[in-house]
């Protein structure tokens, strides 16, 4: 009698035992993933793409690499007005990033986000630095072609011309090519001979505040103005969307992001989001590393 006693109160402690643990595991288990989250990186790529379809960089191809990834947010290079209020896109284009987005979202839970500056293209207008930018361009370029240029400005030009020709070589190379520091390197020394330089040559010539574009509402602007204009944009620009990605860094902690952006701009973002990896507890990453 005395050990089927003893048995029985064995068997009652592990019966409550067995109910204490069903309770508890769960609380534990979701106690370790809350500590493991929050102990999780938040890992940030800075995804460099080509807008239009190309041999070696299709949608497809870009799809490809999103699924290597596996991101939980996807930022795409448009501002607000491309989506719902739910954060659907409300129109399509026919991009690398649109249909590669469009498809991943259809095959996997992923939230999708804007981060550019707003209004982009409509702001550029009303500062005059849309079209005036390119109708100053095809001025200089029409200097240079006609020998009017000054030998230094030529030598200047004829650089910016080369540099620009070898990055845009590189969009044939495929994603890896133009997701690399040296690309990256290519691409600032790019952009600061076309903002900067460019510029500078500009700004010697009478002819670029002599000459003057109507812009909508009636007004006109200088093509010296215009283009400076444009060259401020630019940094304004990045820098916008810069902040705008390092609100979703903060919003999406211990997530893995992605940032579509044409390659051109993977420079600027970088300079300005690396310096606040450890500050802010996330690390930026290359899409070959998954």
């Amino acid at each position: 009698m005395l050990l089927a006693s003893k048995a029985h109160t064995h068997f009652s402690w592990m019966l409550k035992m067995t109910s204490y643990m069903k309770k508890v595991l769960p609380l534990l288990f979701s106690i370790l993933l809350f500590i493991s989250c929050k102990n999780q990186k938040t890992e940030l790529v800075l995804l460099g793409t080509v807008h239009q379809p190309i041999e070696n960089f299709t949608p497809d191809s870009l799809y490809d690499i999103l699924v290597k990834i596996n991101p939980d947010l996807i930022l795409a290079e448009v501002d607000s007005s491309f989506f719902t209020e739910d954060f659907k896109f409300n129109r399509t284009w026919e991009s690398n990033e649109n249909i590669a987005t469009i498809k991943y979202m259809e095959n996997f839970d992923v939230d999708v986000r804007p981060y550019e500056f707003t209004g982009r293209n409509e702001y550029r207008i009303a500062i005059g630095a849309r079209p005036t930018d390119s109708k100053a361009t095809a001025l200089l370029n029409s200097l240079y072609m006609n020998d009017l240029l000054k030998s230094e400005h030529k030598t200047v030009y004829e650089e910016y011309l080369s540099i620009n020709d070898s990055l845009n070589s590189l969009v044939y190379a495929g994603a890896k090519a133009f997701n690399s520091p040296e690309t990256d390197e290519l691409a600032e020394k790019r952009q600061t001979y076309q903002y900067k330089e460019l510029l500078e040559i500009m700004n010697q010539y009478p002819v670029f505040f002599n000459t003057y574009y109507i812009k909508a509402d009636g007004d006109s602007i200088s093509y010296a103005e215009g283009y400076k204009q444009a060259s401020e944009f630019w940094d304004l620009r990045n820098q916008t969307m810069a902040k705008n990605i390092l609100h979703f860094v903060d919003e999406y902690e211990g997530k893995r992001i992605v940032v579509l952006n044409g390659f051109f701009h993977r420079y600027y973002l970088k300079s300005l989001i690396e310096p606040k990896q450890e500050g802010l507890g996330f690390v930026v990453k290359d899409f070959y590393e998954y």
